[in-house]
């Protein structure tokens, strides 16, 4: 994969190209745009269109579609997905996919990124609230304004958000609304600098999995797709719940082979036994 330049097309309309590009060209990667698909179809955050597919099979539909439309062997999709995390409920949590498609091959490859993105919604009728909300949140966040007839999005910063109310009409003072409306972080990538950070994580580690290569058959993505647990214990030698060892696996050849982590032992504060 590192010998010479490859084409890719990515399968995007949401301004994701310069998040993506600079980690793939150094796995020797020429990223190409294609947007002539509206990937809103397969689902939009805001729920105008219902996401009737799962994260990861939506990601392997754009990438197969970006193949498809562009006549390149190698497509990308991007697919985010908002929920789950280490307190579901509690802490807003951002999980990114990126995928690779090979036509030539019928291979997918799955890159991925995660963790907390600092939004939150509001529902008020007055209009200062809305300002103090937007002071907390990253200027360059978009927002969504939801009302009794209908929605705006892509606003960002707090005189966006005033015109498009001056416009619909939703001012009755200079401090009061209408009506209630509820505020919604918008998002779509390019209006999300939470969810870019972590799309650019994910390149970075697409860009590794794509110059990890094989030792039996150069093909790439050989990386740790499995794990055992029961690394012993530093005092006891009992098995605990840190990882023993993982398993690095082509999905082309079937070839494996175990990469042990650094410590050979695990403390004694992990072991059920010398710290029930």
């Amino acid at each position: 994969m590192t010998q010479k330049e490859q084409r890719a097309s990515l399968l995007t309309k949401h301004h994701k190209l310069p998040l993506i590009t600079p980690a793939l060209a150094q796995a020797g990667v020429i990223v190409e745009l294609t947007d002539s698909f509206d990937t809103d179809t397969l689902g939009t955050f805001s729920g105008e269109v219902p996401r009737t597919l799962s994260p990861l099979d939506c990601v392997k539909t754009k990438a197969k579609l970006a193949c498809q439309i562009s006549g390149l062997s190698f497509g990308i999709g991007s697919e985010g997905s908002f929920g789950g995390g280490p307190a579901p409920g509690l802490i807003n949590w951002d999980h990114e996919l990126l995928c690779w498609y090979d036509s030539s091959r019928g291979h997918y490859i799955i890159a991925s990124a995660s963790g907390p993105v600092p939004l939150s919604d509001l529902e008020t009728d007055q209009l200062n609230l809305l300002h103090q909300h937007l002071l907390q949140h990253d200027a360059a966040q978009g927002w969504i304004i939801s009302h009794s007839t209908g929605v705006i999005k892509g606003l960002t910063g707090f005189s966006a958000v005033v015109q498009a109310l001056q416009q619909t009409k939703l001012l009755k003072s200079e401090t009061q609304l209408t009506q209630s409306l509820r505020l919604s972080p918008d998002l779509r990538a390019h209006f999300c600098p939470s969810r870019q950070q972590y799309i650019q994580q994910a390149a970075a580690q697409l860009a590794e999995r794509l110059q990890a290569l094989c030792p039996k058959c150069q093909a790439p993505d050989f990386w740790r797709k499995e794990l055992q647990l029961g690394l012993p214990c530093s005092v006891c030698t009992y098995p605990t719940q840190r990882v023993k060892y993982f398993l690095k696996k082509c999905d082309c050849c079937g070839h494996t082979e175990q990469e042990f982590p650094s410590e050979a032992f695990a403390d004694p504060a992990y072991c059920p036994l010398c710290n029930p």
